[in-house]
C-alpha cells in the first residue's frame, strides 16, 4: 500500500464520522406526562436555552456534549433572576430512549422532567 492510498483510505474512514457528528439531535422535554418543549441541537457544543411552556419562572438550558451516544448537559434555573440552579449530565443511548431527570449526581432538579430522544 502506498502512502497516497493509505491517506485516501484514512480520509474515506473519516467521512462518515464527520457527517454523523453534524446530524441533528432532537430532544423532547416532558413534565407530568405533557410535552413542555421540543429542542433540536446540531453540532458539537450546540446549546438551547428556553423557558418551558407555562413555566415563566424556570429556564432550562441543554448543551450537546457528545453526539453518539447522546450526552447532554442540562441546567435548570428556577425562581426570579439568579434563583437556585441544578446542573447534570444525561445520556440517551438510542432513538426513542428516555431518562427521568430528578437527582443527577447530587443536583436536585426542581421539576421531575423526562427527556426523550426523538432522532
Amino acid at each position: 500500500m502506498t502512502i497516497r492510498s493509505a491517506f485516501a483510505f484514512a480520509a474515506a474512514l473519516a467521512l462518515p464520522l464527520a457527517s454523523h457528528a453534524a446530524d441533528p439531535v432532537k430532544i423532547e422535554i416532558f413534565l407530568g406526562g405533557q410535552l413542555k418543549q421540543s429542542v433540536t441541537l446540531v453540532g458539537p457544543n450546540a446549546s438551547a436555552r428556553f423557558t418551558p411552556h407555562e413555566m415563566p419562572d424556570t429556564t432550562l438550558e441543554l448543551r450537546l456534549i457528545a453526539p453518539e451516544p447522546v450526552i447532554l448537559e442540562m441546567k435548570e434555573t428556577a425562581g426570579q433572576g439568579a434563583g437556585s440552579e441544578a446542573i447534570g449530565r444525561i445520556k440517551l443511548v438510542s432513538a426513542g430512549s428516555s431518562v427521568a431527570v430528578a437527582d443527577i449526581k447530587g443536583n436536585r432538579f426542581h421539576n421531575p422532567y423526562v427527556l426523550v430522544r426523538k432522532d
